[in-house]
């Protein structure tokens, strides 16, 4: 039985470092290195998952092109489900440009290619029917994932008997609260950081933040704070878990990372304080070099 049901987006990294301005139109600036990964906020999950031995199905599109086929071959390697992962006849594999400062952080382009095709009210009843937690990633990067349509999955995935975790991006268009509204009132879980709670609820203070979103959620809200940790809050007050020190040279995929060590201690059954702890411990494997996953060490090397 698969413990994780992983809907999101599948993407290639093209991980450009270190750049400190883009070159003048026209012209030409030399850089340190270009590499490539498998990406995206759900492939880097399902990825982050398999290492650590959570079972786990990632449901969605690939292109089919390369680049897909590759990647197919790669999470099947890791002990990814691809049996809900299809092939797009037209569409292309997703693709990210990923300028990488010197301090880590990162700036993006991207084109979500046949990621925009997987319509969540398709998803088969028998799907549903095994998990144990249904996670979605990618709300505000996919537009096909609306409130509603994740409040529609979500409802079913109750009606069988699984939790439920929204996992957020960064909201460009400023759709706010209420556009997550009725999917917020069916999660269980509910992950985001601290800019996409500032931005979200319009407060900078945490106490704030997770006063507003609890106006529309009766989720467990965990807010990732970087270098700083995470935190929740439980009825005596705001707890908070620290970071893992560590130099982080790229922090692409540092957010499901985070997310998949917090579920893979939902699975094995952990108070909520380790399973933020685990989260943190995850985040900081993959910040220490390019891409996300790689660094994670598979469940057998680290028990």
């Amino acid at each position: 039985m698969t413990d994780v049901l992983c809907f999101g987006n599948l993407q290639l990294d093209i991980l450009c470092q270190t750049v400190t301005e883009l070159p003048p139109p026209g012209g030409l600036r030399m850089i340190d290195a270009v590499d490539f990964a498998l990406s995206g906020n759900a492939g880097s999950l399902a990825m982050a998952l398999a290492r650590l031995g959570v079972s786990v199905d990632l449901a969605g599109y690939s292109g089919a092109d390369v680049i897909g086929d590759q990647f197919r071959a790669m999470l099947t390697t890791e002990g990814v489900g691809i049996d809900k992962l299809f092939r797009h006849p037209a569409a292309g594999t997703g693709t990210s440009v990923i300028a990488l400062a010197p301090t880590g952080e990162r700036s993006i382009f991207f084109v979500n290619g046949a990621n925009e095709a997987f319509n969540l009210d398709d998803v088969p009843e028998n799907w549903l029917q095994g998990p144990r937690i249904v996670a979605v990633t990618s709300v505000f990067v996919l537009p096909q994932f609306t409130g509603e349509a994740v409040t529609r999955l979500f409802r079913r995935a109750h009606a069988v008997g699984a939790r439920t975790l929204l996992n957020i991006s960064w909201n460009s268009e400023e759709r706010g609260l209420h556009f997550l509204a009725t999917a917020l009132a069916q999660s269980d879980y509910f992950v985001l950081n601290y800019d996409e709670g500032r931005q979200l609820t319009g407060y900078d203070a945490l106490s704030d933040i997770f006063d507003r979103l609890l106006e529309f959620t009766p989720a467990t809200i965990v807010l990732t704070l970087g270098a700083e940790g995470c935190c929740f809050r439980t009825e005596s007050g705001i707890e908070r878990v620290s970071a893992v020190p560590v130099h982080a040279t790229d922090t692409t995929g540092a957010g499901d990372s985070f997310v998949a060590g917090f579920i893979a201690g939902l699975i094995r059954g952990l108070p909520l304080s380790d399973c933020a702890k685990l989260g943190c411990q995850v985040a900081a494997y993959a910040v220490t070099g390019t891409g996300a996953y790689i660094r994670i060490p598979h469940h057998k090397e680290d028990s």
